[in-house]
C-alpha cells in the first residue's frame, strides 16, 4: 500500500487510476481491448485526461496503441 501511494504522488490520482486500471485489465501479453469513451464512463476522467496519460506512457515507451480501442502495455 505504501508503494501504491508513493506511485501515485509521482503520477498524480488519475494517471495512476488510468495505470493501474490498464495493468488489471490487460491480458497477460499486456493487450488490452478498451474504448476511451468506456475509460472515461468507468474511471471518471475526461477524453483529454486520458489522452495525455497515454502519450506520457508512450514517450515511456510502456504503451502502444495499435488501433483505436486495442492498445498494449509493455509489462
Amino acid at each position: 500500500m505504501k508503494f501504491e501511494n508513493l506511485i501515485q504522488e509521482i503520477l498524480g490520482k488519475k494517471r495512476f487510476e488510468l495505470l493501474k486500471f490498464l495493468c488489471e485489465n490487460a491480458d497477460e501479453n499486456g493487450f488490452i481491448m478498451i474504448k476511451i469513451s468506456e475509460l472515461e464512463e468507468k474511471l471518471n476522467q475526461s477524453k483529454p485526461t486520458i489522452i495525455a496519460t497515454f502519450k506520457f506512457l508512450e514517450e515511456k515507451k510502456l504503451f502502444k496503441r495499435l488501433k483505436n480501442g486495442f492498445y498494449q502495455l509493455k509489462i
